[in-house]
């Protein structure tokens, strides 16, 4: 059974809708019916299978454009290649305050060099990970707050750190609530129901896949967008066009497909597993 057109259209509204505010990972098809069901005023069973397709149509349509962003995302968040740093200056690094004194004592001129010197290594070793540099950082500023002022109180402060008690855990401060943790945690997993659960996947699709046999929807979709990032296969003048190399060819049997096209003629190589 087809759906009216003035139908269809108010349907795409109220799913996109709540797929938007959804967690893609954790929502199932039937949660998505049932948002349906609450925005219409009359029984929408005589019209599940219809509904049932253009809300995993709808739901392709969203997850491809997620798998989307994060290319995009991932592309922006590249660094820039590394470079020697001879040439650009750190905007950090304090400008030196020259003295009369300093110009004359040969000693503090050549100790300044270093001291110029030494943040550039630094840099230059700890610009791989910015976490890491930042921790570091952060790491020298509570050390410079916690070394004593006066001589001989080292230890003393070193004992206090020490005696700092351990964050306690959720479970020991809850303790008779341990339930109560252990029931939302259970409830963050997501469900085998709805788009989450497993399916066979079609001899192409595996061979695509790299021998996987059985994967959700969003499994699939997110390995085949893994594909197709590795191999560059985006049409650079349009990047919701796919270039089918010849393992593509074999699932999706055609040279270039659009993205939402492409999820589509997904949902022709999965199929159900028998319980």
């Amino acid at each position: 059974m087809s759906l009216p057109p003035e139908v269809r259209a108010n349907y795409i509204g109220i799913i996109d809708s709540i797929l938007a505010q959804s967690d893609l990972s954790r929502i199932s098809e039937k949660k998505v019916r049932q948002g349906i069901q609450a925005k219409v005023e009359y029984d929408i069973t005589p019209q599940k299978a219809a509904i049932k397709g253009l809300i995993l149509e709808r739901f392709d349509i969203f997850n491809a454009r997620q798998q989307e962003l994060e290319s995009k995302t991932e592309q922006a968040a590249t660094p820039a290649p590394a470079t020697n740093g001879y040439h650009a200056p750190s905007p950090e690094r304090p400008t030196p305050v020259k003295s009369p004194a300093k110009r004359e004592a040969t000693s503090e001129t050549v100790s300044d060099v270093i001291d110029e010197s030494l943040p550039k290594k630094k840099r230059k070793e700890l610009g791989v990970d910015a976490d890491a540099a930042l921790a570091a950082r952060l790491q020298a500023e509570e050390d410079k707050r916690a070394r004593p002022t006066r001589g001989g109180s080292s230890k003393k402060a070193a004992a206090v750190k020490k005696k700092t008690p351990k964050k306690k855990t959720a479970v020991r401060v809850r303790g008779s609530d341990e339930s109560d943790l252990d029931d939302s945690l259970t409830e963050r997993k997501p469900k085998n129901t709805g788009f989450n659960k497993p399916m066979n996947l079609s001899a192409a699709l595996s061979e695509l896949l790299q021998g996987e046999t059985a994967l959700s929807r969003p499994q699939c979709v997110k390995r085949i967008w893994q594909h197709i990032r590795e191999h560059d296969l985006q049409d650079p003048s349009d990047k919701r066009n796919i270039i089918c190399d010849e393992a593509m060819r074999k699932v999706f049997k055609q040279d270039k497909i659009h993205m939402f096209t492409m999820n589509k003629v997904l949902n022709q190589n999965l199929y159900p597993i028998d319980d």
